[in-house]
């Protein structure tokens, strides 16, 4: 018997959401990334990447729905068929524009080969779901306590708490409601390799409509295909970077004027370390201690045309000592939570725990003390991260500043759209009021 047809890109979200439930590492949703995705047009691969990231990023209020719709724990079901079913229930409750007969048929397909137990199963539950499953929904998400909010918004419990601790209760709110959000789609021109005028010329070449950003020199807002399938991205002139990187990006850079001796620490990608190379310095080190990641920077690097970087694979706090204060300008763009980047990372919130932010935090510590040991005296010590809470932000340059002999630039004085709220001299991209990922940033100076 012929198997059921599934439309291309429910197989192909289908296909990352195992990917994302088998992997331990980040899933990138991006057709450069998603080998199902390559070779599907543009509006199959958009509505592919809409299922898988929307799938992810609901999944504890879809999974708390099935539950209640299902006489079986989902513990217990197969990766496939708890795939399909999550996705289908998205469909059902989170997008209109889908038929309802066409979410769990297609649904039931995906499971065909598991058997007509298991395809008898996800029918059952998708149908009590599609009759029932908004009033379930709006039953357990009634309330305004935090559990509630929190799985309105597919949040951590964890995470909501202490936002809500941090920020107060309407501010974590805002902050789950826009990790749920669409990144946006945004480039940062390579300036080694042309102009903006160019890019955006080149862009549209490819059907791709470029917008100008204010604050953001370099940087454009897209519509249309994908961005990897253009010839601007494969030549180098644009690169994905979101606002709030390529404003760290930015911070660094600034500080290093031609012919400085510049170090970028744990690298990788390479996005800052190609905006740190148009500064034109006179030495570009670049440390990633991942050898894997190690390479893929490389490609980047080769691609955005910076062709005198040092890379070096290793642990940026086992730098020789023979390097102590050699560099004018410092970047470290630390290992972090990453929960700032909850829109763009669609599994990351479930990747995360508590003890996270704590365990970064130290590591963060300690890297910022092995990167000030770099910096030359008059020198620039610029710390980003993707991320909002105080242990990995405040705290952090807090440490450093208490040893003496450190300054902060004022960067609230040059970029008061981004202020800190509780720190004027750092920046703090908010992504409900930005619309880009949160990055905090600071500019450390060190005494002549």
């Amino acid at each position: 018997m012929a198997q059921p047809r599934v439309s291309p890109p429910r197989r192909a979200a289908h296909a990352a959401l195992l990917r994302a439930a088998s992997s331990h590492s980040h899933l990138d949703l991006t057709s450069a990334a998603v080998p199902e995705l390559r070779d599907l047009d543009s509006r199959d691969a958009a509505l592919a990447m809409e299922l898988a990231a929307g799938t992810l990023k609901r999944r504890g209020t879809l999974d708390a729905v099935l539950e209640r719709c299902s006489s079986h724990p989902l513990k217990k079901v197969s990766a496939g068929a708890l795939a399909a079913l999550r996705m289908g229930a998205y469909q059902l409750l989170y997008l209109d524009r889908v038929p309802a007969h066409a979410a769990v048929g297609e649904s039931v397909a995906l499971v065909a080969c598991e058997g007509t137990g298991t395809r008898g199963f996800v029918n059952a539950v998708l149908r009590r779901v599609s009759a029932d499953g908004r009033d379930i929904l709006a039953e357990l998400t009634a309330g305004e306590d935090l559990r509630s909010v929190a799985l309105r918004h597919s949040c951590p419990l964890w995470l909501a708490r202490l936002w809500s601790e941090e920020f107060g209760a309407q501010a974590a709110a805002d902050l789950m409601e826009a990790g749920n959000c669409a990144p946006e789609r945004c480039l940062r021109v390579n300036l080694l390799a042309g102009t903006r005028d160019a890019a955006v010329e080149r862009l549209a070449a490819d059907g791709v409509t470029a917008t100008p950003v204010e604050h953001f020199p370099e940087a454009l807002l897209i519509e249309g295909p994908p961005m990897e399938r253009t010839a601007a991205f494969r030549q180098g002139l644009v690169t994905p970077q979101s606002r709030g990187s390529q404003l760290a990006g930015r911070v660094a850079a600034e500080a290093a004027g031609p012919g400085a001796a510049v170090a970028d620490l744990c690298a990788a990608p390479g996005l800052k370390t190609a905006q740190l190379a148009a500064a034109q310095p006179s030495r570009l080190l670049v440390v990633e201690e991942d050898e894997r990641r190690a390479g893929e920077l490389r490609v980047t690097l080769e691609r955005l045309r910076v062709s005198r970087a040092e890379v070096v694979v290793g642990d940026a706090l086992e730098l020789p000592v023979e390097e102590d204060g050699a560099f004018d300008v410092v970047l470290l763009d630390a290992p972090c939570t990453g929960l700032g980047t909850l829109s763009s990372r669609a599994d990351l919130r479930w990747r995360r725990h508590r003890l996270d932010v704590d365990r970064l935090a130290g590591l963060q510590r300690r890297l910022l003390h092995r990167a000030a040991a770099l910096v030359r005296p008059g020198g620039a010590l610029t710390y980003s991260v993707c991320t909002l809470t105080r242990a990995e932000t405040l705290a952090v340059i807090d440490d450093l500043l208490s040893t003496g002999g450190w300054a902060l630039d004022d960067l609230g004085a040059q970029f008061p759209e981004f202020v800190h709220p509780e720190s004027d001299a750092t920046l703090l991209t908010w992504p409900p009021r930005d619309h880009t990922t949160g990055f905090f940033i600071a500019r450390l100076r060190r005494g002549a």
